[in-house]
């Protein structure tokens, strides 16, 4: 009996929990905290970096397909034929001198919002398609939605008119026809970055009038442009 008794007063040895294993320290739950705070600031910014990124170029796409298809869409310059007038020389008959020279009034719109320039305008004259003379323009430019209007000087050779076999029978219609062939090579720099080669030919027919020494420009002129 007594024996029982001091195995129920035994005493139970104390069972030690470690704090460590339930509870972690307040300067590790700190650190914890600030690092978890930190990488959702990163992935934030993150986002809105790539959104602002992302809004930048959709803008600079959409931006560049509107002027693709106004501003820059180069559009081809209009060269008209404007008059051919006699300056000196002859071309009746026995009179017709060695050399003469005539002006033909040109003019170059520019439908484009830059400045359209050209250089050297290279004129040549034909009659029955044999090359009788010309003249060169020296370079210049048509302003954005402007036109530029200048004087082409042509020599013509009388001599080699007056040896063609077609030339005694213009004589007696009274009426000489002869041909321009002009051609002008020209470049749009958009910006001062991108440059859009442009080059323009013009072909016009003219009757000279004998009996009034008058040069008549006929509507029958051709242009072609290259872009």
């Amino acid at each position: 009996m007594a024996h029982t008794q001091r195995e129920q007063f035994k005493p139970i040895a104390p069972n030690f929990i470690s704090l460590t294993t339930h509870f972690s320290s307040p300067s590790a739950d700190n650190q914890q905290q600030h690092l978890s705070e930190r990488k959702t600031k990163r992935i934030k910014k993150f986002v809105v970096w790539c959104g602002c990124i992302t809004a930048i170029l959709l803008l600079l796409i959409v931006i560049v397909i509107i002027l693709a298809f106004t501003v820059y869409n180069v559009k081809e310059p209009e060269v008209r034929m404007n008059g051919v007038f006699l300056i000196s020389g002859s071309f009746n008959g026995s009179n017709a001198s060695n050399n003469v020279t005539i002006h033909a009034d040109m003019s170059v719109k520019n439908t484009n919002s830059f400045t359209f320039r050209y250089g050297a305008v290279n004129t040549t004259v034909f009659y029955n398609g044999i090359d009788i003379g010309g003249g060169i323009q020296p370079p210049g430019k048509a302003k954005a939605q402007r036109t530029a209007r200048f004087n082409v000087t042509l020599v013509i050779n009388a001599k080699k008119l007056v040896d063609n076999q077609d030339w005694i029978i213009d004589i007696r219609d009274q009426a000489l026809n002869f041909s321009t062939y002009t051609r002008i090579n020209g470049k749009v720099k958009i910006l001062n970055m991108f440059k859009r080669s442009i080059k323009v030919e013009l072909n016009c027919t003219s009757t000279y009038n004998i009996p009034t020494e008058s040069i008549t420009r006929g509507d029958n002129c051709i242009g072609f442009v290259n872009i």
